[in-house]
């Protein structure tokens, strides 16, 4: 049975913060003094870092779409059913959840931004009223 659903949308609070720490980090690797002989390392670390900040910002759009909360602590995600392993760890911004479905396991970050004001504080009451 269906307790509570919603569609995610992308978070845009995720976005900027994740841009936000890739840009100090390519910042502080640009201002440090770096001996000439050192250029290889700092290209290879510069485009770590960039990498890295694409490779985020395509996980989080990843994270929008269809979500359901069942009963018995269940989730359906991405077409698949997920158990919620442990309490969420709930911050003013978000919810983390750990999921697990089967061998497979993976944390979901539920950004306040990427639901509505109504679903989020749903959600919130219904992971929470079994405590």
């Amino acid at each position: 049975m269906v307790l509570w659903q919603c569609d995610v949308r992308v978070s845009w609070r995720a976005q900027w913060l994740s841009l936000l720490i890739h840009g100090v980090a390519a910042t502080a690797l640009l201002l440090l003094p770096w001996p000439l002989s050192y250029t290889p390392l700092w290209l290879l670390l510069l485009s770590l870092v960039v990498f890295d900040c694409v490779c985020s910002q395509r996980r989080i759009i990843a994270r929008q779409g269809s979500l359901a909360l069942l009963d018995d602590y269940r989730l359906k995600w991405q077409g698949k059913e997920w158990e919620i392993q442990g309490r969420p760890s709930v911050l003013p911004g978000g919810v983390m959840l750990r999921l697990r479905n089967g061998k497979q396991s993976q944390r979901l970050w539920l950004a306040a931004d990427s639901l509505s004001v109504r679903e989020w504080r749903e959600l919130r009451r219904l992971l929470f009223s079994g405590d």
